[in-house]
């Protein structure tokens, strides 16, 4: 056992003395108590969803409008690329953005919007040919998914996508007929005491 480094020693003899019955079972209660009071912490929120087949370039400056609006980023801060892997050109705003592909033939468009503080919430959306990529993520969890919630809404609503609903359930006969038994009964049962207190 000269080998093994002291952590590793204590913990098999743990593990032995616990499945030998000689670490009593509030012993073990305790250690098992210590270790579940420390759960992991949940980092960064990060999240990303593609689409293959995007025609329609308006849609994605809505998204990126409702992301800024539902985070909130405020105030925002937005970086347009276009042709990044070929001859960048860069502008600093979703108007001018929507200008210029209005003017020109553009191979790709990036979409970078955030917070105030970009490593807190940070949105992107990469378009390319036919295929959509949208990327959320951020320290400031509630502000970064908010703003990934409310542009992947107006993505997938467009897409065709809408969120999972349960069908309603069907009307229970049973119960229904079981009620309407119930109540006939009782009808009944008051029209007799009626009946017996008006024959007195």
């Amino acid at each position: 056992m000269s080998g093994y480094a002291p952590a590793f020693v204590e913990k098999q003899g743990f593990r032995a003395a616990l499945a030998a019955g000689e670490l009593g079972l509030s012993a073990a209660g305790v250690f098992v108590a210590t270790m579940s009071a420390y759960p992991l912490s949940v980092g960064r929120f990060e999240l990303s969803e593609r689409w293959c087949g995007w025609k329609d370039v308006d849609v994605i400056f809505i998204a990126a409008r409702a992301a800024i609006e539902a985070g909130p980023f405020d105030p925002p801060i937005c970086e347009v690329v276009f042709d990044e892997e070929f001859d960048p050109f860069t502008v600093d705003t979703l108007e001018e953005a929507r200008e210029h592909l209005r003017r020109n033939r553009v191979l790709s468009t990036d979409i970078i919007i955030s917070h105030i503080d970009e490593d807190e919430a940070r949105l992107t959306l990469h378009y390319s040919g036919d295929r959509l990529q949208l990327n959320g993520y951020g320290s400031d969890w509630p502000r970064a998914r908010a703003a990934y919630d409310a542009a992947q809404a107006e993505l997938a609503g467009h897409f065709g996508i809408t969120t999972f609903k349960l069908p309603k359930l069907p009307r229970d006969s049973v119960a229904e007929t079981r009620k309407r038994l119930v109540i006939e009964e009782l009808e009944v049962a008051l029209e007799n005491v009626d009946s017996s207190i008006e024959n007195r």
